[in-house]
């Protein structure tokens, strides 16, 4: 889509923004229906950053945000050409810019209101644009549904920047049907249910969503997972910055290199510089070790089980994420959700997360919380090895394609969350009984206590070794200057020779 900056270029002040947003707010003035809210996002970037091809289409581009990229554009527009003669030419369909991107068009100020982005082409190219993949979706589900074909490309129409408002696809599908659209009403939301059911890693719930809230594909497998109803507890979400500890690093590496720099032209630095390299490498093991995706506090499942003692076990009755416990009977039991993961559950989880994310933070009501994402989190924390999965999967609780090597490598590729209901969730009450059950073992509470000691030991004896190190570069350098052995130098010769006593 191209930009519009009536304060860049030769043409600074003419009126072609003015004119646009005049017509595009007296447009949406006159929609009587209800504007839906903003539920299409861009993906940010600190999620893109984990894992690019999680949240960018490989095959199919759907909507503005993809549609007209060359290479998705070059490989499927074609492709959805045909779809459309398939779709169309049951319903005797020989007009579609009549029949079908017309009735679009007159819907294209509410459409364009589902995105976080301002689409500035005119209606006609965007209501053949939605027009176009919204009829392909049709397709697409048709052929899953009524033939149970696979679609190699399924992981596409689940990413969030690739969805098409469900408002879109009713207003095709009563283009479709003409009079008959009211006794065929259901008919988007059964192809909805199967392909969704076909591809959550998570069980439905058995009570039915209200369609007529619902967003897109993906807002339906969301809300179909969460059951998300009206619960008595605050949903208000607040959101931190994730930490900035490699950045930090590499600003101090940069500054140690020019102090290095400087250091050199100096005679008799040399152990100075040996002490700036000690602290860079060390720097630089902590940047490293500071890529790794931050996971919630939690011990992981063999932990657990090999210390605590606890027992993981498959939630009765097919429950879905909101049936966790952690109750104790003869022993502490831990009672979990079944799991299915396969080729594209990674890329289902990561948009499942990252839209109820953003649906918390971008809604102007209370209505979405973040169960799911604390659910993915916790999994997350528990799942570290092969050892865990194999413990999860021998109790049922994973089931799925996916190798144990791939679950783990999942699990501990997605970033913790940042943010926090206002109120503690159940399962935070969860992870907080785990976290003391499992301290208040014996072993552990003698491994913190040690851990405690050598942090503070550590402190004390970085502490002398800096000093020390001082006294060495004073040293040397004054003997370079001065002579091997200067009069004033006796302080610096008795507390080095106390200092190494005591390191000894």
């Amino acid at each position: 889509m191209a930009s519009l900056n009536p304060f860049l270029g030769p043409n600074s002040g003419d009126r072609p923004w003015v004119d646009q947003i005049s017509k595009t707010l007296q447009t949406q003035l006159r929609i009587i229906i209800d504007t839906p809210p903003v539920s299409i996002f861009e993906i940010p970037k600190t999620l893109k950053a984990e894992k690019l091809e999680a949240y960018t289409p490989q095959c199919i581009g759907l909507g503005p945000n993809h549609h007209f990229k060359s290479e998705l554009y070059q490989k499927m527009e074609q492709n959805k050409l045909t779809a459309m003669k398939r779709v169309l030419r049951p319903h005797q369909i020989h007009d579609c810019q009549q029949q079908v991107v017309e009735k679009v068009r007159e819907i294209v100020p509410i459409i364009c209101a589902s995105y976080d982005l301002f689409l500035d082409a005119d209606d006609y190219t965007l209501a053949w644009l939605f027009a176009i993949d919204g009829l392909f979706l049709l397709h697409q589900l048709d052929a899953y549904f009524d033939h149970r074909f696979a679609i190699d490309e399924a992981r596409d129409l689940i990413m969030l920047e690739n969805q098409i408002p469900l408002i879109v696809l009713k207003e095709i599908h009563k283009a479709l049907w003409a009079e008959n659209a009211h006794a065929q009403e259901d008919d988007i939301e059964s192809k909805f249910r199967f392909f969704c059911e076909s591809h959550s890693p998570f069980l439905f719930s058995k009570e039915k969503i209200n369609f007529i809230g619902v967003n897109h594909l993906l807002d339906y497998m969301y809300h179909s997972i969460v059951n998300n109803k009206t619960l008595s507890i605050s949903r208000k979400v607040n959101f931190t910055n994730p930490r900035s500890g490699p950045y930090e690093n590499d600003a101090k590496l940069e500054l140690l290199e020019a102090v290095n720099k400087f250091a050199g032209l100096i005679p008799g630095a040399k152990p100075f510089l040996q002490i700036i390299e000690f602290i860079k490498k060390n720097l630089s093991d902590c940047t490293h070790e500071n890529t790794f995706v931050e996971e919630i506090k939690v011990p992981s499942v063999s932990e657990l089980c090999n210390i605590a003692g606890v027992k993981f076990r498959l939630s009765p009755r097919n429950g879905g994420i909101r049936n966790i416990n952690f109750v104790q009977e003869k022993e502490w039991f831990c009672y979990l959700p079944l799991i299915t993961l396969n080729t594209d559950s990674e890329v289902v989880l990561r948009n499942l997360v990252a839209y109820e994310q953003l649906m918390a933070k971008n809604s102007f009501v209370s209505v979405y919380g973040l169960e799911l994402t604390e659910y993915v989190d916790f999994l997350c924390g528990i799942i570290d090895t092969v050892k865990d999965v194999r413990l999860l999967r021998d109790e049922k609780i994973i089931e799925g394609d996916l190798g144990d090597d791939e679950v783990v490598e999942l699990f501990n590729g997605i970033g913790r969350s940042h943010g926090k209901m206002s109120v503690e969730s159940e399962l935070g009450k969860i992870v907080t009984q785990i976290n003391m059950v499992y301290e208040s073992m014996p072993r552990v509470c003698v491994q913190r206590l040690a851990e405690k000691q050598l942090r503070v030991s550590a402190k004390i004896i970085t502490f002398l070794i800096s000093i020390w190190s001082i006294l060495i570069l004073i040293r040397e350098v004054y003997s370079r200057v001065y002579g091997s052995n200067p009069p004033h130098m006796m302080l610096v010769h008795f507390l080095q020779t106390k200092l190494s006593h005591f390191l000894h």
